[in-house]
């Protein structure tokens, strides 16, 4: 009874975090350059109840999440029409500093202006800054009557690659950040990543990569895991107190 409980909170914990997953997706549906995140499950320690006897099939022990993968792939553009908003027609990632000590990557182009004294800085809608191929903030130069100039901040840009996109590792909304499956960050120069050019499109956003109605059809799937499992060990604990009680 040990082995279908255990195995039935297993996969409580792990029909829990998929819920967390779908949930995080769902919230994300509407924010610009956001990738879908899909957890993958694999099984838990094998073992055989009689030892001696190596024809006996083996018994499982539940399920657990065994990663977070990244579904990583190019989204439809929406034209904004704002002169700050450029989306990644291509593959790369934008580069900001956040001010953590951690650059992240992201491919939402919704950029503004964070005016510090006489100087403008190119940052993303939580004040990050954005970077250029050097890996310097984009200072957004200011005309001689006040106004600023966006002419040459689409040349500016530094865009950035990665050798295993699918590697990265996510961090909140739609920011990634470099890890060691996904290789390191290395900056597009000549206008081109790898045999594919780089397209910036000014005036677009590239929309969400979820899915809604997929993710609705794994919300019921995931529920009915959870309910089943929540099943089992409620079975397990009525058999348990069946036991107890003969005596």
């Amino acid at each position: 009874m040990n082995i279908a409980f255990y195995s039935g909170v297993s996969g409580l914990v792990a029909y829990q975090q998929d819920m967390d997953t779908i949930a995080h997706n769902m919230a994300n549906v509407n924010t610009a350059g956001y990738k879908q995140l899909r957890n993958e499950f694999s099984d838990l320690l094998y073992t055989r109840m009689a030892i001696n006897n190596e024809e006996e099939k083996l018994t499982g022990h539940g399920v657990r999440t065994s990663k977070v993968e990244l579904l990583y792939g190019q989204g439809n553009l929406e034209m904004t029409g704002y002169p700050l908003d450029f989306a990644l027609a291509s593959e790369g990632f934008f580069a900001v500093d956040r001010g953590t000590g951690t650059l992240e990557y992201t491919r939402n182009g919704a950029f503004d202006l964070s005016v510090e004294g006489k100087k403008a800085y190119l940052v993303t809608a939580d004040g990050g800054y954005v970077l250029d191929a050097k890996g310097k903030p984009i200072e957004v130069r200011r005309t001689e009557d006040g106004s600023y100039d966006y002419g040459d901040v689409q040349e500016r840009l530094g865009v950035y690659r990665f050798s295993n996109p699918h590697g990265l590792e996510w961090t909140d909304g739609s920011s990634f950040r470099e890890s060691a499956v996904s290789g390191r960050a290395e900056v597009v120069r000549a206008g081109r990543a790898g045999d594919e050019p780089v397209q910036i499109v000014n005036g677009a956003l590239e929309r969400s990569g979820v899915d809604l109605a997929q993710q609705m059809v794994d919300v019921i799937m995931t529920q009915k895991a959870y309910q089943f499992n929540a099943r089992i060990v409620q079975t397990a604990d009525e058999l348990e107190e069946i036991i107890n009680n003969l005596r």
